[in-house]
């Protein structure tokens, strides 16, 4: 009995661990990207003012 539960939570605690470490690397791929794409608009337009606003509107932030 003791087994099974050790198994269990050993299992949600990895699985915890994963979750956590999957949205950190989604986090940090998501701010690269905006990172590339506002580079890209200052590039293409550089009013400032409007492009953080759109680089979120294509995100969809």
């Amino acid at each position: 009995m003791r087994t099974i539960i050790t198994l269990g939570i050993g299992f949600w605690m990895g699985r915890q661990l994963y979750i956590n470490h999957d949205k950190r690397v989604a986090r940090a791929r998501e701010a690269k990207l905006k990172q590339r794409l506002i580079a890209f608009l200052k590039e293409k337009d550089p009013k400032q003012n409007q492009i953080e606003k759109q680089a979120n509107q294509l995100l969809g932030n």
